[in-house]
């Protein structure tokens, strides 16, 4: 590698590039040094400043496989096996991350998924700026579907990108960019946090945990919890292991409680701005088709924040990837409650919060997911069904397609005498009885609703509420739905007056 310039990691031999956009690429560099690139019969070049260099392709067709060559005159960087298609960035929590091995018929798929004209990109998991990081950065590479070579891929993004790659017959890469456990907050920068009350607010209490210990306190205390952590995990699986017939109820309640959550540090990949710096920055502005996001688990106990924070999460992205517009797909949060757990309406809440976030903002998607959830397992195996959704949702919003299958949604509701009626977006059926039905009178308390389901309306009634002014559906951490389009997709939970 030459000691006047590096480009970011992201770049490699097998990457995929984006279609029909200026191709941004970029690195460090010593101020002063031009950098000169090649690729598919155009040139580019850049003048490094501040220790950075970024120079742009012009947009260019899907194809490959070619060459791109980066030059400082000295030295010269060949990159090759390069293809040009879309090319969507994978980011969120835990179930974004869970990798195709893991996920249900992971192992055949990984095994016999042959679909080179499909690759990916890992971003590394480090939490601070350092060696480490460098190194880990040395050590990434871009993969290409082939049989034995998928099992590392988000599991959601394997089965959007084999939708979206046997739809458009274009190359697809996806840069896979999360980390399980955490807040919306960790992906976004301090000054993209600070642009909130609720972000500040954040930022201040994550402050006020760290004030007066020294990083080497709270090196002791993530020990400490890492130790806890490791014992109840081995309590569990030995549990497991010894008496398989048990219900995850039967096994909580023979073990101590979990000892999540870890302790604040200011080396904690749980800790506001940090992997916004570490990750997220570390592959941006590279030129995206979209963003795949799923997130939403660990900020279900904050939810009254969650609005804001989404609403900035996707503006802040969309400022580092230079793309005020980039489509930001993602997903409404499923059904999920442990059954050793009350019911504290949390998760509801945060739904709502996304379908407002999703509302309010141009150029998104929401693959609604409310059927697709399990009691005692917040991480369901079967991930095709979230990568098709967010399919769906890019059809019709990165591509402009009408005829996409979607949830019927709430439209409006209106009193008519003793009832409310629900307009909806699209016609209903219910597969057994049509439950989680409430409507409230003006003392705002809610009542389950017998519903009527005519077409495209809903006609909610309840004893003792003559004069209905609200209705919602589905507002339950966790419950069985059967409310369904003929498309087979689910009516998305709603709250409406």
């Amino acid at each position: 590698m030459s000691g006047t310039f590096r480009p970011a990691a992201v770049f490699g031999d097998h990457m995929v590039l984006c279609q029909k956009l200026p191709i941004a690429v970029f690195g460090t560099a010593t101020d002063g040094t031009k950098i000169t690139a090649q690729l598919n019969g155009h040139s580019a070049c850049a003048t490094a400043r501040y220790g950075r260099f970024s120079l742009s392709f012009p947009p260019m067709a899907a194809g490959g496989p070619y060459e791109l060559t980066l030059s400082d005159g000295t030295v010269t960087l060949r990159y090759t096996d390069v293809l040009i298609g879309e090319v969507y960035l994978a980011g969120g929590q835990s179930n974004m991350e869970m990798e195709l091995k893991d996920s249900l018929h992971g192992d055949t798929l990984t095994a016999e998924s042959n679909q080179p004209q499909i690759r990916y990109y890992n971003v590394p998991k480090i939490a601070i700026d350092d060696e480490a990081l460098l190194l880990a950065e040395q050590q990434t590479c871009w993969r290409t579907l082939t049989p034995g070579n998928g099992g590392e891929m988000s599991a959601v993004a394997y089965h959007f990108a084999t939708r979206l790659q046997a739809e458009l017959n274009v190359p697809v890469g996806i840069i896979d960019c999360y980390w399980g456990g955490t807040s919306i907050a960790c992906w976004m920068d301090e000054t993209a946090l600070r642009a909130t009350a609720e972000g500040t607010a954040l930022l201040t209490e994550f402050n006020a945990s760290v004030a007066g210990k020294t990083q080497a306190e709270c090196d002791e205390d993530v020990r400490i919890h890492d130790e806890k952590m490791d014992r109840w995990n081995k309590s569990v699986d030995d549990l497991r292991t010894a008496h398989p017939e048990l219900t995850w109820p039967e096994v909580a309640s023979r073990v101590e409680p979990c000892p999540w959550n870890p302790p604040a540090s200011r080396k904690s990949f749980f800790r506001p701005a940090g992997l916004s710096e570490t990750m997220v920055k570390r592959v941006a502005p590279y030129t995206l088709t979209g963003i795949l996001y799923y997130q939403g688990e660990e900020d279900t106990k904050q939810s009254g924040l969650y609005l804001a924070l989404m609403q900035s999460l996707i503006a802040f992205w969309r400022k580092l990837f230079h793309n005020p517009l980039l489509p930001f797909l993602f997903v409404q949060l499923p059904m999920y409650r442990s059954s050793s757990e009350e019911e504290d309406y949390h998760w509801p809440q945060l739904r709502q919060t996304q379908e407002m976030a999703y509302l309010a903002t141009r150029n998104t998607g929401l693959a609604v997911t409310i059927d697709l959830g399990e009691l005692d397992n917040i991480h369901p195996t079967d991930k095709q069904p979230v990568g098709e959704r967010l399919y769906q949702q890019a059809l019709k919003v990165v591509y402009g397609k009408t005829d996409v299958p979607e949830s019927p949604r709430a439209l409006y509701a209106y009193r008519d005498g003793t009832d409310l009626v629900i307009a909806l977006s699209t016609p209903v059926h219910s597969n057994g009885e049509a439950i989680l039905f409430e409507i409230a009178g003006e003392q705002g308390v809610f009542a389950p609703a017998k519903a009527v389901l005519t077409n495209t309306h809903l006609r909610l009634s309840a004893p003792g509420v003559s004069q209905p002014e609200a209705a919602r559906y589905a507002w339950k951490n966790y419950a069985v739905v059967s409310v369904f389009s003929e498309n087979g997709l689910p009516l998305a939970p709603f709250i409406l007056s």
